[in-house]
């Protein structure tokens, strides 16, 4: 019985050293479309976990996968957002942080237009949207410089428009329909 237990443990940890090793590496085709982007590690780290989910991986479905990571870490800064409002060291970063919110509002309506163009493979609308949600990242960072306040968002907002800047560049590798 111990035996048999113990075969199970070195077996499962086998397994956990096989399934790090894969996402440490990440995905052959997902790391082939990233290179190309401005920043290709965001773009591999981003993509490469949702990868086995699809049964091609081009250009289209690393940015559908590109957009999807988007639509979360802009949550994550709007969840950030809030916490940070509610404890805010002055009215103005408070006042900066409560517009951030409404920012991201407007950043989750640019990625729902987004994702309607990558169905059609609009990359010029992909282009447009993801330009005006980063645009949103931006103004949110002006919005400190403007109250000389610190920024408890800056990081998120960065890879946002860091992320942004590789959904445009992936929408211009995919294909046009005739």
């Amino acid at each position: 019985m111990a035996g048999a237990r113990a075969a199970l443990i070195v077996l499962a940890a086998a397994v956990v050293a096989l399934q790090l090793a894969s996402h440490a590496t990440g995905n052959p085709a997902v790391a082939a479309v990233c290179k190309n982007t401005p920043f290709p590690d965001l773009c591999t780290g981003s993509a490469t976990k949702h990868a086995e989910k699809y049964e091609t991986v081009d250009p289209l479905t690393v940015l559908g996968m590109q957009v999807d990571a988007f639509k979360k870490r802009v949550r994550a800064a709007s969840r950030r957002a809030k916490k940070e409002a509610k404890k805010a060291a002055s009215p103005e970063q408070r006042r900066a942080l409560n517009l951030c919110k409404s920012f991201y509002l407007d950043a989750g309506d640019n990625i729902g237009a987004c994702k309607r163009a990558i169905v059609f493979k609009d990359g010029v609308t992909i282009r447009a949207t993801m330009s005006m949600a980063a645009q949103d990242m931006q103004n949110c960072d002006e919005e400190f410089r403007k109250a000389a306040a610190k920024n408890p968002v800056c990081d998120l907002n960065r890879s946002l428009v860091e992320m942004g800047e590789n959904c445009r560049v992936l929408s211009n590798m995919i294909p046009a329909t005739s």
